[in-house]
C-alpha cells in the first residue's frame, strides 16, 4: 500500500476515470435527431447540451456540472414544442378528412330546401316528403346505379304515372326498398301509379319490395294498376330476374299487371284487395309476331289476393303458384284460361263458383292439396250508388275445380260450413 493509504492500482483506476471524465465534457453540442426526424432546429427549439459528469475519486458518486435547472426548463420547453407538433399535425390531418363529410352533409342540408331534393332521415334512408322527391329519388337510383331505400315515414300523394326505365343494366338489381313507404293515387281515374318499362337491351334485375300503394277507387275513380311491369319490345326489351316482394296494392283497377316480355321472376308475399278489375293480370302482347311478348316462369309464393271484382290471380300457363289465399273474389281465385302449371297448397273461400278456373290443360296442369271452404251462399257483391244498394257480381262457391279435360288434381278437399253443410251440390270438381 503506497503512502497515505492509497494502493497504487487504485491510483491508475483514478487517473483512467479522470481521462473517461475529459472525454465526457469534450462531448459535441450538436443536437441529436428525436425518434420521428425532428430535430431541435427544424422545430425552431434550441436543444439543451446534455449535462457534463465527472466521476470523481472511486466510491464518489457522479455529479453534474453547470445548472440543472437550465437543463431541466430547456428540456420541458422542447417536450412541449414536440407535442404541439404533433398536436397541430393531428388536427389538420383531421380537418383534411372530415372536409369532404362537411361538404356532403353541407349539400344536403343545401337540397333538402329546394323542390325536387328529397331529404334524408339518416346517410342510408330517404325520407320523400312529396310527389316530386319521391319521383326524383327512384329516378336517381336508377341513372346512378344504386337502389333507393326510403324512409318508413315516406307518405306521399301521386297525381301522374312515374315510369322507370333502366337504360345502364349490368346485370344487377335495380329498383327500389320502400321500407313500408305509402303511395297514394289522387290522378286522374285508369292511369297506372308505377310503370317498370323495358328498354333495348338487358333489362335483368328488377327489384321492388316494401310499398303500400293505394289506388284511390275507395271514394272516386281508381287508378289503372297500381304497379305495372311493361315490355311490350318482345324478347329484344324482356324484363326478366325480377323479385316482386312485400308488396300491398288496393283499390285500383288492377294491383299487379305483368304484361309482355316479363318472365323468370318471383312474387312473393304480394297482396292485392279490393280493385274492380284482377288483383293480378297477366298478359301476352302481339302472340304471333315477331315482337311477341310471352309470359312465363312466374312464381308465386303467398299471394293474399281477395274481394277483387275480377279473379283473385288472372294467370298465364307458366306459373306455379304456392300458400296463396283467395277470399270473396267475384270470378274466382286462380283462373287459367291457357291451363296453369302447378297450384299447391292454396286455400280459397267463397271466392267465386271454383277457386281454381283451368278450363284448359295446356303442357300438363297440376291443383294439388288446397282447400277451398264455402258456406254456399256468401259472394262477392259492389256497392251500386245509383241504386243506394249491393249488387251481386261473383257467385257462391261450390267446387275447388272447375277443369277442362286432362288437368290433374291430387288430395284437394271441400270445407263446408253454414248452408252449404252436407249440401250434395257441394264437391271438389265441378
Amino acid at each position: 500500500m503506497a503512502k497515505g493509504g492509497v494502493c497504487p492500482d487504485d491510483e491508475e483506476k483514478a487517473k483512467s476515470m479522470d481521462q473517461t471524465s475529459l472525454k465526457m465534457t469534450r462531448m459535441p453540442q450538436v443536437p441529436a435527431p428525436s425518434a420521428h426526424g425532428f430535430t431541435g432546429n427544424r422545430l425552431n427549439a434550441s436543444v439543451p447540451t446534455p449535462p457534463r459528469v465527472h466521476l470523481g475519486n472511486v466510491g464518489s458518486a457522479p455529479r453534474l456540472t453547470g445548472s440543472i435547472g437550465e437543463h431541466v426548463i430547456l428540456l420541458e420547453q422542447f417536450m412541449t414544442k414536440l407535442q404541439m407538433a404533433r398536436r397541430a399535425i393531428i388536427a389538420v390531418a383531421a380537418v383534411v378528412a372530415a372536409a369532404p363529410l362537411r361538404g356532403a352533409r353541407a349539400q344536403t342540408r343545401q337540397n333538402q330546401g329546394r323542390p325536387g331534393s328529397p331529404r334524408e332521415a339518416t346517410s342510408a334512408l330517404i325520407w320523400a316528403r312529396n310527389e316530386t322527391e319521391f319521383r326524383q329519388a327512384l329516378q336517381d337510383g336508377i341513372a346512378e346505379g344504386f337502389l333507393p331505400m326510403f324512409d318508413p315515414r315516406t307518405d306521399i300523394e301521386l297525381s301522374s304515372t312515374i315510369v322507370l326505365e333502366q337504360k345502364k343494366n349490368e346485370g344487377m338489381t335495380w329498383g327500389a326498398n320502400g321500407n313500408h313507404a305509402k303511395i297514394r293515387w289522387v290522378g286522374p281515374g285508369g292511369q297506372d301509379m308505377i310503370v317498370i318499362q323495358e328498354v333495348k337491351g338487358p333489362n335483368r334485375g328488377f327489384y321492388f319490395e316494401k310499398f303500400n300503394l293505394y289506388g284511390g277507387g275507395y271514394n272516386r275513380a281508381p287508378c289503372g294498376a297500381c304497379l305495372k311491369l311493361r315490355a311490350l319490345l318482345g324478347d329484344v326489351g324482356a324484363l326478366y330476374k325480377f323479385t316482386l316482394r312485400d308488396i300491398y296494392t288496393s283499390f285500383g283497377t288492377y294491383g299487379i299487371y305483368l304484361q309482355g316480355a316479363v318472365f323468370e321472376g318471383m312474387c312473393e308475399n304480394v297482396h292485392s284487395e279490393n280493385h274492380t278489375k284482377d288483383g293480378m293480370y297477366m298478359e301476352h302482347t302481339n302472340v304471333g309476331q315477331g315482337n311477341q311478348g310471352i309470359v312465363s316462369n312466374v312464381q308465386l309464393i303467398h299471394p293474399n289476393m281477395s274481394r277483387n271484382f275480377g279473379a283473385g290471380v288472372r294467370s298465364v300457363y307458366s306459373c306455379n303458384a304456392a300458400f296463396g289465399s283467395f277470399i270473396n273474389n267475384a270470378d274466382g281465385g286462380i283462373v287459367a284460361p291457357e291451363g296453369l302449371r302447378v297450384g299447391f297448397a292454396n286455400n280459397g273461400e267463397n271466392t267465386g263458383e271454383a277457386v281454381y278456373v283451368v278450363p284448359s290443360n295446356g303442357y300438363g296442369s297440376y291443383i294439388l292439396y288446397s282447400e277451398a271452404s264455402t258456406d254456399g251462399s256468401t259472394h262477392a257483391r259492389r256497392w251500386d250508388g245509383a241504386k243506394n244498394d249491393w249488387v251481386s257480381v261473383g257467385k257462391p262457391t261450390l267446387y275447388l275445380l272447375s277443369r277442362g279435360a286432362g288437368v290433374t288434381e291430387t288430395g284437394n278437399h271441400v270445407a263446408t260450413y253454414g248452408g252449404a253443410m252436407k249440401s250434395s251440390a257441394v264437391r271438389v270438381v265441378k
